[in-house]
């Protein structure tokens, strides 16, 4: 005879219960690593040549010398910024409880970087306005690209975003493999409810952290005491 388990009536009020437990449980176990995708320098080098290709045809249908310096010094201004801060790095911190995952990602850029961009950017800002009232409208090819660029900028601050996964008692979770983003081996890995997976909130009731090849074995192993894994993981290597 088969037997039926309702699913749990997700409300908020539910689900500030379950992040509380995990948040108030002991933590029996930590591990950091760094999230850095795989595009990393090929967007920072496409959005780099867009730039670079504005300022070019800005210059082909006006051609002027100090607005084609002002346009290009502002392209290899922004270049550091688009791969510090567009494409930042993130600082990966995760802890197990017997409840749940807490996982913390903080971006991975010294505080002095976020100022001098900050200063960069309502320099940028003026530049810009300069290049404009010197080339006319064309200049809005480029620097206008820029201008709306440095305004988005003023306001960067460092980031750090918590999450809280709470775990599913007596119910089996099935390991739902791999996503791999990341340099450096990490991967993104994945456990769902067996019986949830295919309900339109399936997602509530999944597992998912990321970690090096070298920490899986380990973290797999500590999990699996506190949930029951029907299947066995896999590297991403």
């Amino acid at each position: 005879m088969t037997t039926t388990v309702s699913l749990p009536e997700y409300t908020e009020e539910y689900k500030q219960q379950q992040h509380q437990q995990v948040l108030e449980a002991e933590v029996v176990h930590e591990w950091e690593c760094v999230l850095r995708t795989k595009v990393k320098l090929l967007s920072t080098l496409i959005l780099g040549g867009l730039g670079g290709g504005f300022v070019g045809v800005t210059n082909y249908f006006h051609p002027d010398l100090v607005a084609l310096l002002l346009c290009g010094g502002m392209v290899l201004i922004f270049l550091p910024i688009i791969y510090f801060l567009f494409n930042a790095d993130y600082d990966y911190k995760g802890q197990i409880t017997p409840k749940g995952i807490i996982v913390q990602q903080t971006e991975r850029v010294p505080e002095i970087f976020y100022k001098a961009t900050r200063g960069m950017a309502y320099i940028g800002i003026v530049v810009c306005v300069i290049a404009t009232l010197m080339v006319g409208p064309l200049a809005f090819v480029g620097a206008g690209a820029f201008a709306l660029l440095s305004f988005k900028m003023t306001g960067f601050h460092k980031k750090a975003q918590t999450e809280v996964i709470p775990f599913v008692r007596d119910k089996q979770y099935r390991y739902m493999g791999y996503e791999s983003f990341y340099q450096y081996t990490v991967c993104t890995h994945g456990y769902g409810v067996e019986e949830f997976l295919r309900t339109p909130i399936h997602g509530v009731y999944e597992v998912a952290f990321s970690c090096t090849d070298e920490q899986l074995p380990e973290l797999d192993k500590i999990i699996r005491q506190y949930i029951d894994v029907a299947k066995e993981t896999e590297s991403c290597g």
